[in-house]
């Protein structure tokens, strides 16, 4: 049953090395739309070839995927569509296209549309290569050639991505970095169809390069968290769906969303950092305005009183005590017990001092 995480682990590896060029690319959606489109590709080389294991189903697929994006980018150059909307036109078209042929031509042939949109990875250590998981050995081949294209075209792939004029001034050829990154995104989508289909390949696209994201402060640390975080996703999904005996591709795809929704929250710009951010301004103003009343006042010894600054403050007492204790730790007010007040320290009278210039 490892072998069955093995595959998984080594199908996040060929996606998220990937998924930060299509998540800074606005393109997540196109990666949808590529996993679902690719199934004409392989559906119309079955036809042809009539072996679900010959490598032009994969080789097909791979040009349906261009073909997709081709299309798409030329309704969208057009302007007579938007780009998300050209991408709602051609893939509901060539994936339909496919189910209805599958459904009419393919009945008793082992291609169904369930298995390519959700897979089963608990049915690949059953076929072997090399005496190990076929599936693994593709996607490990995959993710090298994915790793490959990123370390040689980095810096092709990151100019292009942040700044496209800046790459044509360059002399980049933004298409073909384009096509290829495309190209080999839908050959990814095509290799994982058998292992965990096409629903956990775009979860395993995006939802790891989303996190990262958050955490990240340049591309190469982006790039290293997705794998990271795809990793842990995985081994996470795979776990909780063996222990519950549910789809283990539908727990994968779970958890990779509640990845993205913690990390929403607690990044360094998340809600809960906000949260934070804003009671711990508001305890330094609520400091800040009973030194300087302590400042303003310091001769008017009822203004300071233990028992009376509160009511001079219009606050409650249990609030005054609780931010006068945080001071008195911090070293900025002291306690005169002979005369009942409270009164800043060297220290305090040095910040309030500061505060008011």
């Amino acid at each position: 049953m490892i072998e069955v995480l093995f595959v998984l682990i080594a199908t996040s590896l060929a996606c998220s090395i990937l998924g930060p060029f299509i998540v800074l690319r606005n393109l997540s959606m196109m990666a949808d739309a590529l996993s679902h489109s690719v199934l004409l590709g392989i559906v119309l080389a079955f036809i042809l070839v009539g072996d679900l294991n010959s490598i032009f189903l994969s080789l097909n697929a791979a040009v349906f995927g261009v073909i997709t994006v081709y299309f798409v980018e030329l309704l969208s150059k057009k302007r007579l569509v938007k780009h998300e909307d050209a991408l709602g036109i051609v893939f509901p078209m060539f994936f339909s296209l496919a189910v209805v042929i599958i459904t009419k031509m393919f009945r008793n042939a082992h291609l169904d549309v369930d298995i390519v949109l959700m897979g089963n990875p608990l049915f690949a250590p059953f076929i072997r290569i090399f005496n190990l998981p076929k599936s693994l050995v593709l996607m490990s081949v995959v993710f090298f050639i994915n790793l490959i294209f990123v370390i040689l075209f980095f810096k092709e792939l990151k100019i292009s991505t942040f700044d496209k004029e800046f790459a044509m001034l360059n002399k980049i050829k933004i298409n073909r970095i384009y096509y290829s990154l495309m190209t080999l995104t839908s050959i990814t989508c095509v290799s994982a169809f058998d292992s965990v289909g096409a629903i956990l390949v775009i979860s395993l696209f995006v939802c790891p390069s989303v996190v990262a994201y958050l955490f990240s402060k340049s591309l190469k640390q982006m790039i290293v968290l997705s794998l990271i975080f795809g990793i842990i996703n995985c081994i996470i999904g795979y776990y909780i769906g063996i222990s519950l005996n549910v789809s283990i591709t539908g727990v994968c795809s779970f958890t990779g969303m509640l990845m993205c929704v913690i990390a929403v929250f607690i990044n360094r710009n998340g809600i809960i950092y906000k949260v934070l951010k804003n009671i711990k301004n508001r305890n330094k103003i609520m400091h800040d305005l009973i030194l300087i009343h302590i400042f303003k006042h310091n001769k008017n010894f009822n203004e300071l009183g233990y028992n009376s600054i509160h009511e001079h403050l219009n606050w409650k007492k249990e609030l005054s005590d609780k931010f006068l204790n945080d001071l008195i730790v911090s070293g900025y007010v002291v306690k005169d017990d002979s005369l009942g007040i409270y009164q800043l320290s060297q220290s305090g009278l040095s910040y309030v001092r500061m505060l008011l210039r």
